[in-house]
């Protein structure tokens, strides 16, 4: 492989292998090429994670660390799920790491996945980098994830638990906690968001056989919410305005503040980080006159959030292009409630069919043409694309064309 187009064909290449829960074969490489670990921080849960990653590593960065991080999936390029102070990995070290791993997967017992070989390329990069952190994001469920190679985290958070990916990770919430909850460490503190009791008392129990302590996000004082600004008061912090918008940003920075607190971060680093963390895709306005907002909500719970914040716009109209395996239904209905809502669908493997949703009775648009007439003239004050990170990195594109 000599370009990052040829790494991109190799790793979708091996999209066909579908996902392979497991740890054996990314264990087996780790092995094979001599890679330690490094400290790192671990984050679960259905929304939210990347979201505590950037806050993180916003807290970290200020506090004068080198950080790396691995995030799934990518917004703008796909360079940013491997990253090192918040630059996404450059292409001649891309090309270079995937051949090394490449090289070694040929020889591998077992065919790998392209998330495990994803999850290798990165740790072979961090090895060599030498960072002082490195925060993982789970890329499905947990205890079976590839980025669960870790034996000794600094810490780990859950930040929150939805149904998501129920045909893997299982039926109920209990379940699907328990998958999460399996990033669990002996004697490792873990952090959460949680607010089932449920799902709080099956943690708790896990904390106990594990030896680990379970530690509940330190509680809001106050969250205030105009539509632009999210400014939020934690217990022994002065009021700060969050750089995420929407009330649960609020729950995402509280499980960072924890883990930073706990890991002896200055009071500074720790409120500056909460003010400039960036993340692309979670209520990103992207244009003010018109105003457009991308946000990734992609499950029911995700839609939730971001309808409780749809709340405080006027005048909404939503374009959704969900995946085949998310409630669809559940999203609409819920979206419904305070924007009109176009659908569509878009070039991935995964997304809802044309056909499926003009059955379903959805009001299909072909979405570029429609993005384009409704650039030409807005029939609304706002537009809001969502329903799947996937898509809006396509939208994200069309708009950066359509603006030169």
């Amino acid at each position: 492989m000599e370009t990052r187009q040829d790494v991109f064909e190799w790793l979708n290449g091996q999209l066909r292998f579908g996902i392979k829960p497991g740890l054996n074969r990314v264990e087996w490489m780790l092995e094979t090429l001599k890679i330690d670990e490094l400290p790192s921080i671990h984050v679960a849960g259905t929304n939210g994670k990347g979201s505590t990653v950037a806050f993180l590593r916003a807290m970290a960065t200020k506090q004068g660390l080198n950080v790396g991080t691995f995030i799934s999936p990518y917004i703008i390029q796909f360079e940013e799920r491997i990253m090192l102070n918040g630059e996404p990995i450059h292409e001649i070290d891309l090309v270079r790491i995937a051949n090394r791993v490449r090289d070694r997967a040929d020889e591998s017992p077992e065919t790998l996945t392209e998330f495990e070989l994803l999850t290798v390329m990165a740790k072979l990069y961090f090895h060599e980098q030498q960072p002082d952190l490195v925060i993982w994001e789970v890329g499905l469920g947990g205890r079976l994830d590839s980025t669960n190679v870790l034996k000794r985290p600094l810490a780990t958070v859950v930040t929150s638990i939805g149904h998501d990916h129920q045909g893997i990770l299982g039926d109920t919430l209990a379940e699907i906690a328990m998958e999460k909850f399996g990033i669990m460490k002996r004697g490792v503190p873990m952090f959460h968001s949680l607010d089932d009791a449920q799902l709080i008392t099956l943690l708790e129990q896990q904390g106990r056989t594990m030896e680990a302590p379970v530690h509940a996000v330190t509680p809001l004082i106050e969250s205030i919410e105009d539509g632009v600004d999210t400014v939020v008061t934690y217990e022994g912090l002065p009021a700060v305005t969050l750089g995420l918008t929407g009330h649960h940003q609020a729950y995402n920075g509280a499980c960072a503040v924890a883990v930073a607190r706990h890991l002896g971060w200055k009071t500074e680093a720790i409120l500056i980080g909460l003010e400039t963390a960036q993340h692309p895709g979670r209520y990103e306005l992207i244009s003010k006159e018109p105003r457009i907002i991308l946000d990734g909500a992609h499950n029911a719970e995700g839609i939730a959030a971001l309808v409780e914040q749809l709340k405080l716009e006027r005048d909404v109209t939503v374009l959704a292009a969900t995946l085949a395996d998310k409630d669809r239904k559940a999203m609409v209905e819920s979206l419904e409630t305070v924007a009109s809502v176009y659908e569509t669908t878009f070039d991935f493997p995964r997304s809802r069919t044309k056909d499926s949703l003009i059955e379903d009775g959805a009001r299909y648009v072909e979405w570029q043409d429609w993005l384009a007439e409704w650039m030409r003239s807005p029939q609304t004050k706002t537009l809001v694309v969502t329903g799947s990170l996937y898509f809006i990195s396509e939208v994200r594109t069309y708009f950066q064309s359509f603006q030169k």
